[in-house]
């Protein structure tokens, strides 16, 4: 048995999935992991009893009683204050000051610390994954939204009010309306999704309707990704113009920090995979200053959804000490 202060639960706790794992901080492997729904419209109460029912689940598969855990990291989306352990604004959550450390200490017997489930993922890709190496990085996740963490000079920078690199919420589209207008209402898995399902209603032909049997609620970033690998017109059209935002959105930070790497991760980046990132990189590159920067190190997720829970757990074993 793994000795209990190697042994931390990692929770990425996502608009729309939750993911958990059980992982050896010294032997750096996962012990074991679960996933389940959010359903955050069923409210916060609902969501924390998933956690600790995941939490629970995982702890009797592995044999391993409470005990045996030296701590819990968790990383929820939006702006998070992890000094006071508060859900600034979550609106994939529809959470506001919500006391998520304190709420999720209630219910299970270890400490908990939090953060952005970017800024974790972050973490997660810069000790164990794709940004290895790298002490300076920007790691940009796209999903549900779009969520973006920094690593300077070797540690996650959240910045004097703890909320830096929420990249997803910059603005791109300067004269667009509310809703229209940022980097996550553009390029996000969630707008690319809004914009098929519109234009199939006022009935534009495309194979995302035979893929999905009609039910339009089924459309995923496999269904997106299924489609695009195809050379749905439709679909390469909306895929190809979220691609233009996020390597403008990438160029931007890189522009302004002159950063040497950027790992690209997220639901939607790992299903439409390599032509997704060579879309994104010729963006990049149009839009970049100066043409040095050009050369920085734009790579594909290496954790994929393990990012999230190994940098959550990481993230805790290093603040717990």
């Amino acid at each position: 048995m793994a000795n209990k202060s190697n042994l931390y639960f990692g929770i990425d706790l996502g608009g729309t999935n939750i993911q958990a794992a059980i992982y050896d901080i010294k032997k750096q492997e996962i012990v074991i992991r679960d996933g389940t729904k959010t359903k955050a419209l069923e409210g916060s109460d609902a969501v924390l009893g998933r956690i600790e029912k995941i939490c629970n689940k995982l702890l009797e598969k592995a044999e391993l009683k409470p005990d045996d855990i030296a701590g819990l990291g968790i990383g929820a989306p939006g702006a998070i204050d992890f000094d006071h352990g508060l859900v600034l604004d979550a609106p994939n959550l529809r959470w506001d000051d919500y006391p998520l450390q304190k709420e999720l200490g209630k219910l299970l017997p270890f400490p908990v610390v939090i953060d952005n489930d970017v800024n974790v993922g972050a973490w997660g890709e810069y000790k164990a994954g794709a940004g290895r190496g790298y002490d300076d990085q920007l790691a940009i996740f796209v999903g549900t939204g779009v969520g973006g963490g920094l690593i300077i000079n070797g540690k996650l920078y959240q910045g004097t009010g703890h909320t830096a690199g929420e990249i997803g919420h910059t603005i791109v589209g300067g004269r667009g309306t509310l809703g229209h207008r940022t980097v996550e209402d553009l390029a996000s898995r969630t707008s690319m999704v809004r914009r098929i399902r519109h234009m199939i209603e006022y009935n534009h032909k495309t194979i995302v309707t035979e893929l999905v049997e009609g039910d339009l609620t089924r459309i995923r970033s496999k269904i997106i990704a299924q489609a695009f690998e195809q050379s749905d017109p439709l679909v390469v059209e909306i895929v190809e113009d979220a691609a233009r935002y996020i390597g403008m959105a990438i160029a931007n930070t890189v522009t302004l920090l002159s950063l040497p790497c950027v790992v690209l991760g997220g639901g939607a980046s790992e299903a439409l995979g390599k032509p997704w990132l060579k879309l994104v990189r010729t963006n990049f590159e149009k839009y970049v200053f100066p043409d040095k920067l050009k050369n920085t190190k734009i790579v594909l997720s290496e954790l994929e959804d393990n990012a999230g829970p190994i940098g959550a757990a990481l993230l805790a074993a290093d603040t717990l000490g």
